[in-house]
């Protein structure tokens, strides 16, 4: 898995410095709200992991203590 932050990631990095509402050149522009932002990506964070169940999993070994050690 790569540390380049994704699109999404940088999206909300973006509109985290931003207002919420602001206007421009007679153009008044509004931003979705960054909690709704911060559950996309989440909810995309998820549909991603699920797509191979198997990467969450982790092998251990497991060893007794049985009479022979």
């Amino acid at each position: 898995m790569s540390t380049e932050p994704s699109d999404l990631e940088k999206k909300i990095i973006e509109k985290a410095t931003q207002a919420e509402e602001y206007e421009l050149d007679g153009e008044r522009v509004k931003n979705r709200p960054l909690p709704d932002m911060i559950a996309a990506d989440e909810y995309l964070g998820r549909k991603r992991a699920s797509r191979n169940p198997f990467a969450a999993m982790k092998i251990a070994r497991i060893s007794t203590q049985g009479p022979e050690r």
